[in-house]
């Protein structure tokens, strides 16, 4: 028991340490070696838990994904503000995140890792897009609500208006990143909430 109780902590630790530094550095700046460096692990203890890097990385992308559909979870179904006002919630709490408030603008790992590395790997390259769809139908799902209670016009399409909003925050992201500034960021939401989502 304990000995499986070890062999978990270390793979948890591989993949936080390694999201942190994918995050930060990318995939190509990230090495093994750096990661069992700064896990404290031996290469063996790598390579028992994955096979290869990308296998790594395919767990450090799930991780991100599964954190940030925690986040539409909890701001954009377990709330009871109205829809467009989780929705402004929501992006105001993804700029908090993301923004120069939360260290230097490092980007959306999802957005990194499609310019990155997706055209080279087809297995990490649809992993990213289903953790996209993901989220962009939990947005789709809020802007639908909206629609219901008379927030949008009946006429709004829920699922090409979560796209527009979905792209438009990771170009925006991109932007924040080369400049290191939230201007793009906040200059999204802006045109976001009083223009495009104004009912």
């Amino acid at each position: 028991m304990r000995k499986q109780m070890s062999k978990q902590t270390t793979r948890e630790n591989l993949i936080q340490v390694g999201l942190g530094m994918v995050r930060s550095a990318g995939y190509f700046a990230t090495g093994v070696n750096q990661v069992l460096l700064a896990a404290k692990v031996p290469k063996g203890s790598f390579y028992h838990h994955f096979t290869t890097k990308d296998e790594f990385i395919l767990e450090v992308i799930k991780r991100y994904a599964a954190g940030e559909q925690e986040r539409c979870e909890r701001l954009l179904v377990h709330s009871n503000l109205s829809p467009l006002k989780k929705l402004r919630r929501y992006f105001k709490d993804l700029i908090a995140t993301y923004g120069v408030r939360g260290g230097p603008i490092a980007g959306c790992l999802l957005g990194n890792m499609s310019i990155e590395i997706a055209a080279q790997n087809p297995e990490i390259r649809m992993t990213l897009v289903q953790a996209f769809d993901a989220w962009e139908d939990a947005i789709a799902r809020t802007l639908r609500e909206a629609i219901e209670k008379g927030e949008l016009h009946s006429s709004d399409d829920p699922e090409k208006l979560a796209a527009l909003l979905l792209n438009g925050w990771e170009g925006a992201q991109v932007r924040a990143k080369a400049l290191q500034s939230d201007k793009p960021l906040i200059l999204f939401f802006d045109n976001a909430f009083n223009a495009l989502l104004e009912g």
